[in-house]
């Protein structure tokens, strides 16, 4: 799957400040549920670019690192397919995403936090068929 940078911050539509400095404490995120998958271009994106069950989305964020939208523009591509789904965070549900280039995102309670992941490329390696 090819891959081309975009403006990150534009295509989330987030404004630069929606990524505060400080992220969520992910050790207290409970229960990541995977609800579903869309895709901007099917032909060079699918559900298999980015089929990771809900543990593997837990382990996602645990490793991905915040960036805010000008590093996540300038050093990851921007994948035009992702997962979706919720968590539970400190009694609150909030809404996560995942790309299909590592990159994702938490929203909850009105503020946005960004995540890129350089150590989660066997998450995203093609499982074989059973």
């Amino acid at each position: 799957m090819e891959m081309k940078p975009l403006t990150i911050a534009l295509a989330l539509g987030l404004a630069p400040s929606a990524c505060t400095a400080q992220g969520l404490d992910i050790g207290k995120a409970k229960d990541f549920y995977v609800e579903d998958f869309n895709s901007e271009n099917v032909q060079r994106c699918r559900a298999t670019d980015v089929d990771l069950d809900n543990e593997q989305v837990q382990d996602f964020f645990t490793r991905a690192q915040l960036v805010d939208s000008k590093t996540l523009h300038d050093h990851y591509n921007f994948a035009p397919c992702y997962i979706e789904g919720v968590v539970t965070y400190e009694g609150r549900s909030c809404d996560w995403q995942i790309r299909a280039g590592a990159t994702g995102q938490i929203s909850c309670g009105g503020e946005v936090w960004l995540y890129a992941c350089d150590r989660c490329a066997e998450l995203f390696e093609s499982k074989p068929t059973p």
